[in-house]
């Protein structure tokens, strides 16, 4: 009888582990893992197009998001690009108007360090933070890319990493 229910629970701990792995999956993933299949669709749309932002209003406080938007800018149509990848499938796209015109390039840290650092600063949160990668503070001796990060609980300030570097920044103030 012990047998019998020893093999049960065994049985039953690897469904649940199974489960919980598809499920984590399903969650989504970080910034860098669907930004080939965004940057196809943006050179389809326009051979100058370059990366101007990727952003996600439901990032996972693991650094991952179900989608992500990147957007595009052409300088030669002066117009942007927005690509919609979710669950690593492009589930949307959209010519825009052209608001963000600095470009990334693709050596960034991606979402998961970024929050491990973001956390080590005081970042808090359980459910979501909402994460944006943008070049900023144009003008100033501190311009670069930068993750932007608010979270759940984020008290009214937003939390800076660099992107190349993955180091904490600054906290500033939502406004």
């Amino acid at each position: 009888m012990r047998t019998k229910s020893l093999t049960l629970f065994s049985l039953l701990t690897v469904i649940a582990l199974f489960l919980c792995s598809s499920l984590a999956y399903a969650a989504g993933a970080t910034a860098k893992a669907w930004l080939a299949q965004a940057q196809e669709s943006a050179i389809k749309w326009q051979a100058d197009a370059t990366l101007v932002q990727i952003s996600t209003l439901s990032g996972n406080m693991d650094g991952t998001a179900e989608k992500w938007s990147f957007l595009f800018h052409s300088p030669q149509a002066k117009k942007g690009y927005k690509v919609d990848v979710k669950q690593s499938k492009i589930a949307q796209t959209l010519e825009v108007s052209s608001s963000f015109t600095d470009a990334l390039d693709g050596d960034f840290i991606d979402g998961a360090q970024v929050m491990v650092e973001a956390k080590k600063k005081g970042l808090k949160g359980k459910n979501r933070s909402m994460m944006t990668l943008h070049v900023m503070l144009q003008g100033t001796k501190s311009q670069g890319a930068y993750w932007n990060i608010v979270s759940d609980l984020a008290e009214g300030r937003s939390t800076l990493i660099h992107a190349k570097t993955g180091k904490f920044f600054r906290h500033q103030p939502l406004k």
